[in-house]
């Protein structure tokens, strides 16, 4: 009786071990799933847009782009931004301004303000040198379920933009998309206003052009020297043009003929020439983004 009794509470113990065994490996499995993946995550999740710091701010855009708004493809239509591209190109044509606009929604976006300061300076927008440096300017267009909240950066080379003036551009393009629900209006009208003000207070910068030098003649020696050079210079064109005269004769007599475009055709044979191709040029996609330091003054 005694052994079996030994028995029994063996195994009863052996049972108990075996469970809080098992208990304790559920709990610890438990909690590494609950735990490990948040804290995962939270360590390597990019900053949001004007969290990050430098030198990329959290951005992993290509510094040259298809066109000068980036993100649009859930928000704009592509004629939009193809209309906005021919404004933006004119602008940075002219030495004006070099212009950015991105597109966020607001919960990709921290400090809206830092957002389009960093992405300035990440795109490294404005020209490098000269007289327009760091005339880089970019718009933040925050998208939120009823409404959107335009921002800018602009660069140290544009000091005569005022805080004013573009927040009035950017109310209005915010006025324009709350009364026509349209993004591509409110687009537009950021854009075109943008172009009214930056040429209101820049004029394009038009390089000079260096003139050729041109060379003159050494002059002609006077008196009977310079009698004899000249007739010597006409008796010598004269030969020549009677020359060419005599040439092509011959050319004639041996039946070759020439067209209009200067090719040579024998006889009853066919002209060289070509048909009506395709042409060069056209067709070539640019790419826009910044060369210079991207080199910011303020933002709101």
């Amino acid at each position: 009786m005694k052994v079996a009794l030994d028995r029994n509470a063996a195994r009863r113990g052996i049972t108990l071990i075996v469970v809080v065994v098992t208990a304790v490996m559920v709990l610890a499995f438990s909690l590494s799933v609950n735990f490990t993946p948040a804290n995962a995550s939270e360590n390597f999740a990019a900053p949001l847009c004007g969290d990050g710091s430098a030198p990329d701010y959290g951005f992993t855009y290509d510094l040259q782009q298809a066109h000068w708004t980036v993100d649009w493809q859930n928000y704009a239509s592509e004629q939009a931004v193809t209309e906005v591209d021919a404004v933006l190109d004119r602008l940075d044509g002219d030495s004006i301004a070099q212009t950015m606009i991105l597109f966020k929604s607001q919960d990709q976006v921290g400090n809206r303000v830092n957002c389009a300061v960093h992405f300035l300076r990440y795109m490294k927008l404005g020209l490098p040198t000269g007289e327009r440096k760091d005339n880089g300017f970019v718009f933040l267009i925050v998208v939120e379920p009823t409404r959107i909240d335009v921002h800018y950066g602009v660069g140290l080379g544009l000091p005569a933009l005022t805080a004013s003036e573009l927040t009035n551009l950017n109310r209005a393009a915010e006025d324009a998309y709350q009364s026509t629900h349209s993004m591509d209006q409110a687009l537009l009208t950021l854009v075109q206003g943008f172009d009214t003000v930056a040429r209101s207070n820049y004029a394009p910068l038009i390089s000079p052009t260096p003139t050729p030098e041109t060379t003159n003649p050494p002059p002609l020696p006077s008196g009977p020297l310079g009698i004899l050079t000249i007739c010597g210079q006409l008796c010598m064109g004269i030969f020549f043009l009677l020359f060419l005269i005599w040439g092509f004769g011959q050319l004639a007599r041996r039946g070759i003929t020439f067209n209009s475009s200067g090719s040579g055709s024998r006889g009853m044979g066919f002209p060289f020439g070509r048909g009506g191709g395709g042409g060069w040029g056209g067709g070539g996609s640019s790419t826009r983004g910044g060369g210079g330091s991207g080199r910011s003054g303020r933002g709101n």
